[in-house]
C-alpha cells in the first residue's frame, strides 16, 4: 500500500520512536524511506550574539544534522530497507519547519509521513508550536504521528 514514506528526524525520543515505527512499516510494505532533517536557521539567536560567542551556529547545526541523518540511515539500512536522506534549511525570513516538511513530502512523492510528536502542551506548545500538527494540516497525504511515550 505504501511505496514512499517520509520520516523527519531530529534526534529526539519522539523522532526515534517514529523512525522505529517507519522501519517496521517499510519492511512490511516493501517501501522506501525518505529521511529528512531541518536546520532551522530562523530559530537561532541574532547573528551578532553568535559572533560574540565565536561559534558559527549554522555550520554547527548543519554538521549535527548530517550526523543525525547518517545515524538514521544506518538504522534503516541495517535491516535492508532502501532509504534516501536530505538536509533542509529554513531561513530567518523563510518558511516554517512544517511547511518545509510538507514540501519535501510532495517532492519525494511520499504517500505517508511518519513524524514524532513531543506531546508538549500549554505554554510550551503555544510558544514552540507543533511541527507535527502543522505537517498534518499541510500534507495532502496521510500523516502518522508517533509519541515517544503515552501523554500523561
Amino acid at each position: 500500500m505504501y511505496r514512499n514514506i517520509l520520516v523527519p528526524v531530529d534526534g529526539s525520543a519522539a523522532a526515534d520512536a517514529a523512525l522505529r515505527h517507519a522501519v517496521r512499516l517499510a519492511a512490511e510494505q516493501h517501501a522506501r524511506l525518505h529521511l529528512v532533517h531541518v536546520v532551522d536557521i530562523g530559530a537561532l539567536p541574532a547573528p551578532d550574539v553568535a559572533a560574540v560567542a565565536g561559534v558559527d551556529m549554522p555550520a554547527l547545526l548543519r554538521e549535527q544534522g548530517r550526523r543525525l541523518l547518517e545515524r538514521a540511515l544506518q538504522q534503516v539500512r541495517e535491516p535492508g530497507i532502501a532509504a534516501t536522506s536530505n538536509l533542509l534549511e529554513g531561513s530567518v525570513f523563510g518558511r516554517r519547519v512544517s511547511e518545509l516538511l510538507a514540501d519535501e513530502a510532495r517532492a519525494v512523492d511520499a504517500d505517508l509521513v511518519i513524524i514524532g510528536s513531543h506531546g508538549w502542551r500549554g505554554f510550551s506548545r503555544l510558544f514552540l508550536g507543533s511541527v507535527a500538527e502543522g505537517v498534518s494540516r499541510l500534507c495532502p497525504m496521510p500523516v502518522l504521528v508517533v509519541h515517544a511515550s503515552p501523554a500523561p
